[in-house]
């Protein structure tokens, strides 16, 4: 296998290791990416994003990514494949625009990028950061969750009691626990993985948060939330784009009529904006940094295949 160029970069520090593929010719199989993204044996990473274009992919592009030129190929940190990662979308953008991939102004007029969560309609958005209209959302639970508050029931470690959850769905799945105070956020142990209940078929990320106090602005009330979050696949990260956009709509939920529509959501790694939009979409806004570029070496490469295959 010949050296392979990548990027690293991140969003609020959820981090990834960008590698271009433009006319989807590298097999990057689940192994090799768990052991890119590892952070001793690797470049380490949250994630890894294969910059292929939709084109590439031939009739594996999902119907509503049809027709845009770039697609995010996201893995986990795994191996494992997943839908959408909101704050890679930012850092794929940020690489497609430092590369003259797209044009210089495509973010004025608007741009369109494919994932398995379906198209998302990337803009710019003020103070230098990134928007992404991560499409429209929904309550597996139905009417029931939403007149309850909760459909299931998540166990953490560090935590003395089982506590209810809501489970939303961005194109990737998230249970939402509401905690009371800062004290216990910073008691979760999030090294191990919480166990939820019912089991989701497909794993699930957990988001626990801490609302806080609205924000009074000229545009009106912006919400808040202090958030930590557990991604299957991953193991805790520093942010998360979707589980920020499934905290705010969830702290909505909670907080009943009058809820603002703009939040602003504290992670580890940073603040992100989520805003919901009136066509039942919900958009989530910011910074992406592209650190360094790279090559992954040839003999270390090799060394990772299967013995049969070398």
């Amino acid at each position: 296998m010949n050296a392979i160029r990548f990027t690293k970069g991140h969003g609020t520090e959820n981090d990834f290791v960008a590698v271009p593929d433009p006319d989807g010719e590298l097999d990057l199989d689940a192994a090799l990416v768990a052991r890119i993204c590892d952070r001793r044996a690797g470049i380490g990473a949250d994630g890894l994003i294969r910059v292929v274009r939709t084109a590439a992919l031939g009739e594996r592009v999902p119907p509503d990514a049809a027709g845009t030129e770039w697609f995010m190929d996201y893995r986990n940190a795994d191996g494992s494949v997943a839908e959408m990662c909101g704050n890679g979308v930012r850092v794929l953008v940020a690489y497609l625009l430092r590369h003259a991939l797209v044009p210089a102004g495509a973010l004025e007029a608007g741009l369109d990028v494919g994932t398995r969560g379906g198209r998302k309609r990337v803009t710019a958005a003020p103070g230098g950061w990134i928007a992404v209209d991560m499409g429209p959302w929904t309550v597996p639970g139905g009417a029931r969750a939403l007149a309850d508050g909760y459909d299931a029931t998540v166990h953490v470690h560090g935590l003395h009691v089982a506590r209810p959850a809501l489970s939303l769905d961005l194109g990737n799945p998230h249970s939402v626990v509401a905690l009371a105070a800062p004290e216990e956020l910073a008691a979760a142990d999030l090294t191990r993985q919480p166990a939820v209940e019912p089991v989701p078929v497909y794993g699930t990320n957990v988001e626990l948060v801490v609302p806080l106090d609205a924000e009074e602005t000229a545009e009106g009330p912006v919400g808040r939330l202090r958030m930590r979050v557990h991604e299957r696949g991953v193991g805790e990260t520093r942010s998360c784009g979707t589980g920020a956009c499934a905290a705010a709509l969830a702290a909505r939920v909670w907080a009943g009529d009058g809820a603002p529509t703009r939040w602003l959501v504290d992670v580890p790694g940073g603040t992100v904006g989520v805003r919901v939009l009136g066509d039942g979409h919900v958009e989530l806004a910011g910074p992406a940094v592209l650190v360094a570029d790279g090559e992954l070496d040839a003999a270390w490469l090799a060394a990772q295949q299967p013995a049969a295959a070398r």
